[in-house]
């Protein structure tokens, strides 16, 4: 069947912003600086350098290698190394699709906080809960907005001074009352002899904002609530088009940061911000995890696994660059990660400062960094209206546009590999179905706890799928390939040269470094529930968790053809449930078998899962292990190749 010739990029700097900008994304602002400030501040960056070297541009430098030598997505691409390893490519893909489903509620999140801008919304009184017990069974308690009074805190007399003199640099009808504590227990034993409904309520300016986020964006949707009643009770043109969009959204939230950053390098407790964002803490150096947290933080910071750059790089001839635009990508996306951090940590710094508190009190990641920590800074900037107002829609718009290049690119990867396997479908009915069967699997983060479901599926396609998606392209190309043939490849047209330190990374180290945080990410979830989910809703971490990487898994499977193995992965599956719930209940916390038996078996339970499946599939892939050709030219197949055949004709 005849099918619309290959897309292709209008010039390389369309492709290289288009991949920056599917690096660069929200956990650029809201987990590297937290992660960086947990693991050694300054010091992080060494083993955060070391990481980027060793693993991230190596494993990019893959990616790109495969999608343009085998110009197909991700399934193609890996199915062209070894037919057996197709399904990792769709796994990559229903990864990325994962993601997408809760991004564009993020972005929803940001949208809103972007037109609440105007007037600051979230400085204004919300509605407030609390959990009272009634007749023996739990209650929640709403105090309405108009019965509820913002203030600041102060714990002596001179921060109260100090307080007073930054607020009246704002506008008179936005000016919040100081209280010492002493004054707060007054206004409340006042208030304490009125009816209930008639009684006002003092709520901080920091907790409003958080409450403001709960009722608006969740629907009253309060985690430690939940968890607290629950204990009552218990216990071509396209890719042009593509060039076009990013050449604008991919430099605007930098230049959005910068203006952040400006204004932030203005605030006092900018400098205490910084300090203790760059201080380096040479001691933690010494903690392995502070090494890990390193790898991890470059592995998804890159959009490593996504299948997304393996389908940028297959819209470029097979004669491209290969390695310096790994390095470009890698590197534009490290840099904008560092300059988030400098503004993120100088308002963290002024909040700090305003608050009376340690830096690291302060300090949040994830949607609470960017939903509420932040609100609150830009609340209590000593600024007019407009001023505040504007720069909140700056931080807002910043949020937006690096969730859309995030989003845009995901969406791409996808429908790429599809189009591949579905070459008689058009690109815009892709993407039309794409879209539809996104929209209906959004809905669930939509409700009342899309939060916490956001935060589960974000914890296992993070730190469990993308990961192994990693690895397995590590033991493809490292083991099952001729990799001096692919070095050559990569050499004879790229700006800077590969040589035996990339079969070192390739095949050693990245591998090492995926296994131990699949491993010891393993034995976290299993020993400890995940953010107690659990309580509010019983068997929700298993069913978002771990329910749906397996199906995913499956699915990936099917789309490959490999209806036995997704038997096998169902089977397998049971039986482990079986024993590690029996585990569970016969070594239960402080009995003496649990103190005996559980650390071993979870370590058992570990090493059979991880190292027995890689071994599985190596021993798949070794039945039909074959060198696919490096000759220049190449003619495309009409659709995705059967098992058993390859990739490309010479």
């Amino acid at each position: 069947m005849a099918h619309e010739p290959r897309e292709r990029w209008t010039n390389r700097t369309a492709f290289i912003t288009a991949a920056v900008g599917s690096a660069v994304g929200l956990g650029n602002l809201w987990r590297f600086p937290a992660v960086a400030f947990k693991n050694g501040g300054g010091a992080f960056f060494i083993p955060y350098f070391v990481a980027l070297i060793s693993a991230g541009i190596p494993l990019m430098i893959v990616e790109y290698a495969l999608g343009q030598r085998y110009q197909g997505g991700a399934p193609k691409a890996l199915a062209a190394v070894t037919s057996k390893f197709r399904w990792v490519g769709w796994l990559a893909l229903l990864v990325g699709a994962s993601i997408t489903f809760y991004y564009v509620v993020v972005m929803g999140y940001a949208w809103h906080y972007a037109v609440a801008s105007w007037n600051v919304a979230w400085s204004r009184p919300a509605p407030t809960y609390s959990v009272d017990k009634v007749d023996g069974k739990p209650a929640l308690r709403q105090t309405p907005p108009e019965r509820v009074r913002i203030y600041l805190p102060a714990r002596s007399v001179e921060r109260k001074a100090k307080l007073q003199r930054m607020q009246e640099q704002r506008p008179a009808e936005r000016r919040l009352p100081v209280l010492l504590p002493e004054e707060l227990e007054g206004l409340k034993a006042a208030e304490s002899g009125k009816p209930e409904r008639q009684r006002l309520e003092f709520v901080p300016l920091d907790e409003n904002v958080g409450n403001y986020f709960s009722q608006v964006c969740l629907g009253g949707f309060r985690p430690d609530f939940w968890i607290k009643a629950r204990d009552y009770n218990t216990g071509q043109n396209a890719v042009r088009n593509v060039g076009k969009v990013v050449m604008f959204t991919v430099p605007l939230p930098v230049i959005l940061l910068l203006v952040v950053l400006a204004r932030g390098l203005t605030l006092p407790g900018a400098a205490t911000g910084l300090i203790y964002y760059l201080k380096p803490n040479w001691e933690l150096l010494k903690d392995p995890g502070v090494w890990i947290a390193a790898y991890g933080q470059v592995f998804f910071s890159l959009s490593l696994g996504f299948g997304i750059l393996i389908a940028y790089a297959s819209y470029m001839p097979p004669e491209s660059d290969v390695t310096n635009s790994a390095f470009i990508t890698s590197l534009g996306n490290c840099a904008t990660s560092f300059l988030a951090g400098l503004a993120v940590f100088s308002v963290l710094g002024y909040l700090a400062f305003i608050n009376g508190q340690p830096v690291q009190d302060v300090v949040a990641a994830g949607p609470n960094l960017v939903f509420r920590v932040y609100p609150i800074a830009l609340a209590k900037m000593p600024m007019g209206a407009f001023g505040i107002a504007l720069l909140s829609f700056l931080f807002f718009m910043c949020l937006i546009t690096l969730g859309i290049d995030s989003a845009f690119s995901i969406v791409e990867g996808v429908v790429a590999g599809f189009r591949d396997r579905f070459p008689g479908i058009g690109r815009a009915t892709m993407s039309a179905v794409f879209c539809a069967l996104g929209f209906m699997g959004s809905l669930l983060f939509c409700t009342r706890s899309g939060l916490m479901w956001l935060d589960i599926v974000d914890n296992w396609m993070s730190n469990y799928g993308l990961p192994l998606v990693g690895l397995m392209e590590c033991i493809a190309v490292g083991y099952f390939f001729h990799i001096e043939e692919l070095k050559d490849y990569i050499n004879e047209h790229s700006e800077i040269k590969v040589h035996n330190w990339f079969d070192a990374f390739v095949k050693v180290v990245t591998p090492a470094i995926l296994i131990y945080l699949l491993a010891n990410q393993f034995l976290n979830d299993i020993t400890t529930p995940y953010e107690g989910y659990d309580k509010i809703l019983r068997h929700s971490v298993t069913a978002a968790g771990w329910g749906w990487f397996v199906v995913i898994l499956c699915g990936a499977l099917l789309l490959s053809r490999r209806y036995v193995a997704v038997l096998g992965v169902g089977g397998a599956v049971a039986v482990f449930a079986g024993i590690l719930a029996y585990l569970i209940r016969a070594a239960a916390p402080g009995t003496a078998l649990g103190e005996l038996i559980a650390p071993a078996a979870m370590g058992a339970v570990a090493v059979v899962i991880l190292f027995g499946g890689l071994a599985l599939c190596i021993a798949l892939a070794l039945k039909t292990r074959h060198v696919a050709g490096l000759s220049p030219e190449v003619t495309e197949p009409a659709g995705e190749p059967e098992d058993g055949e390859e990739g490309v004709t010479r």
